[in-house]
């Protein structure tokens, strides 16, 4: 009965006008600085950082394992292309590697003592390593098609350290770096400056699509194109702290963390960005999100926080839905107030993929969910005038 209580009280809180986020604490293990945080999927996830620092968590960031990474370096950026195999990057070109999902990591021979301050893989062969030091280009973007056996310099003529990189398709690509710097490719090997209309350091850049993406950076810039960055338009951050990290989930709902414990969000492609209680105080250097609503955020001092947003209706509803337990393992029940009309029960997945539907009315019902594998979902139930839902754990 307390569970069940407990549960109304969630599905009626969350369900409020608007976004509600609260960013909440989780123990990393680590008092290094966390450079990155990358999660092949609901509940698996790394974070990487200084001292060359591994971190995993197969339970959705409840605890965190340490990996041995082989190198005493710094590492900024992971990225995992497949559930098994990822990469870091980090100081004097290192480059760790593994194969079997962080049991072990080897090290990989990048072929130069430059940092790399970012990386990104379109699969488990191909992908780009940036970064740079001192006045030579030459090192500033690597780029492999055999899984780090070999690397390839691809010039950039800048001669400006890259700090960010991301590739929205399989040729199309952006990088960002140091007075402004944006460099765009449209085959994977050849790269050419963009105008950005700053000076001002770019740390990161997101793209939802080829032609629609944003770079963050120093003195609270943020810019946005809407053409592939033929041209960049400046947006109001409102903080002139530096920006780190900028995901955006859709064309509308974008994350920024940025220096002392900034973290902004915009529902309008960045036309206007407020300011969430991050609960930290140092700088936070990386945003992951796994879905529309859980998103992570590391920093200084082993910082670790997770978000699970919710956008609910205009209003509070009384005539509410109870349901217990969560997480759920096999049976899935669900209380009903009497004065509900005829429903539809939907169990959606992250992706927005129906895995159970069924329509009636109900007073009480249990759900078989042995069946769907373990993940975040979302649990709908809909009346003709109303739709409520929140966020399940299905944990086999």
């Amino acid at each position: 009965m307390k569970l069940n209580l407990l549960c109304t009280l969630i599905v009626t809180s969350l369900f409020s006008s608007g976004v509600n986020a609260q960013w909440s604490n989780l123990t990393s293990g680590t008092t290094a600085a966390l450079q990155s945080v990358f999660f092949t999927d609901s509940l698996t996830g790394y974070i990487v950082g200084n001292g060359g620092v591994i971190y995993k968590t197969s339970n959705a960031g409840s605890s965190w394992a340490p990996q041995v990474s082989g190198t005493p370096n710094d590492l900024f950026e992971v990225h995992f292309p497949s559930p098994d195999t990822g990469y870091a990057v980090g100081y004097l070109g290192s480059i760790v590697k593994t194969v079997n999902g962080g049991a072990t990591w080897s090290q990989v021979v990048s072929g130069t003592t430059n940092q790399f301050n970012a990386v990104f893989f379109n699969d488990v062969n191909t992908g780009w390593a940036v970064g740079g030091l001192g006045s030579s280009s030459i090192d500033m973007i690597l780029k492999t098609t055999d899984g780090g056996l070999s690397w390839t310099a691809q010039t950039n003529a800048q001669y400006q350290q890259l700090s960010g990189v991301h590739f929205p398709s399989a040729n199309i690509g952006y990088a960002v770096g140091n007075t402004g710097t944006i460099l765009k490719t449209t085959d994977g090997i050849n790269w050419s400056p963009q105008t950005s209309g700053t000076v001002s350091l770019l740390r990161s850049v997101y793209f939802v699509n080829d032609t629609l993406g944003w770079t963050v950076g120093a003195s609270g810039t943020i810019k946005k194109t809407t053409n592939g960055g033929s041209t960049w338009t400046n947006q109001t951050s409102g903080t002139f702290q530096t920006l780190f990290s900028v995901k955006f989930l859709d064309a509308n709902n974008g994350y920024i963390a940025g220096g002392g414990g900034k973290i902004l969000n915009t529902t309008d492609g960045g036309l206007t960005w407020t300011a969430q209680n991050s609960n930290a105080t140092g700088n936070l250097y990386f945003l992951y999100f796994t879905d529309f609503n859980t998103g992570y955020v590391v920093g200084i001092d082993g910082v670790i926080r997770k978000t699970i947003v919710t956008t609910g209706l205009n209003e509070i509803r009384d005539d509410v839905f109870s349901f217990s337990p969560n997480p759920v393992q096999d049976i899935l029940n669900l209380n009903f107030n009497a004065s509900l009309k005829p429903s539809t029960i939907r169990i959606t997945d992250t992706a927005g993929r129906v895995v159970y539907s069924e329509t009636g009315i109900y007073e009480n019902k249990s759900i078989d969910v042995s069946s769907i594998s373990s993940g975040v979902y979302i649990l709908e139930v809909s009346t003709a005038d109303a739709i409520e839902r929140t966020q399940i754990l299905i944990q086999h």
